[in-house]
């Protein structure tokens, strides 16, 4: 499940769930990575980042509760890719009788 997340103008981003982990990227153009700044607070994560002329920032409030303290972030030619795990497991869709 891919979602675009809603940013600031000049940023963009995507989530994707991939098994247990949450996958953020974000495009961060004419960023160097020294210039990139990730915060994590309960479950929201903030970016933000500086070039000469624009500053990007961004949050994003995870739909379930993750581990911040397990998670990794990789900047590499102007794409920031953010991996954090689930803190509990999701649990499938039960259906519930109508009577």
């Amino acid at each position: 499940m891919t979602e675009k997340i809603v940013t600031p103008p000049h940023m963009f981003a995507c989530l994707d769930v991939e098994g247990e982990n949450y996958t953020i990227e974000v495009e961060l153009p004419g960023v160097k990575k020294n210039d990139v700044n990730l915060s994590m607070h309960d479950d929201v994560i903030h970016v933000l980042a500086e070039r000469e002329d624009l500053t990007f920032h961004g949050h994003l409030h995870f739909p379930i509760r993750v581990d911040p303290q397990k998670a990794r972030a990789k900047f590499t030619s102007g794409l920031l890719k953010v991996t954090v795990p689930v803190k509990e497991k999701r649990t499938p869709p039960t259906k519930i009788e109508v009577k």
